[in-house]
Parts: structure tokens; C-alpha cells; sequence
């Protein structure tokens, strides 16, 4: 009965380690993904690699929204639409 015991463990433990390691894998691709995002922001490489998570996204938000407003404006003035 022991080693039918013994078996369980050893399985539940084998399925949480597989899922520790894919969890770990899931989060070097996120972290490579993002900062591979910072290094697309018009920023210096020195400051650029030293952002955080959120940091990354807070300025990658930025930079798109003023991106879009000054892609807005420039159809205004193109158009003639501007009063």
C-alpha cells in the first residue's frame, strides 16, 4: 500500500514540477517579449533596458497614443479640414 502511496506522490510531484517548468518557460518568453518591446520605444538603449514590466507599457501606451493624435493632426492640416 506504501509504494502505491509512494507512486501518487511521485506523480503529483513529477505534474507540479512540469507545471513549475512551463510557468518559468511562459515567463522568459514574457520578459523577452517585453523587452524586446522597450528596445522598439524611441528611447536610448541605456535607458530602455533598464524599464520595468509596467514601465514598458506605460511608455509603449504613450508613445501610440501621441503617435495616433499627431497622425490625426497631420490629416487635419492635409485635408484642409482645419478651421
Amino acid at each position: 500500500m506504501t509504494a502505491d502511496k509512494d507512486k501518487k506522490r511521485s506523480s503529483s510531484e513529477r505534474r507540479k514540477e512540469k507545471s513549475r517548468d512551463a510557468a518559468r518557460c511562459r515567463r522568459s518568453k514574457e520578459t523577452e517579449v517585453f523587452y524586446e518591446l522597450a528596445h522598439q520605444l524611441p528611447l536610448p538603449h541605456s535607458i530602455s533596458s533598464h524599464l520595468d514590466k509596467a514601465s514598458i507599457m506605460r511608455l509603449s501606451i504613450s508613445f501610440l497614443r501621441t503617435r495616433k493624435l499627431l497622425a490625426t493632426e497631420r490629416n487635419i492640416k492635409v485635408c484642409g479640414t482645419e478651421q
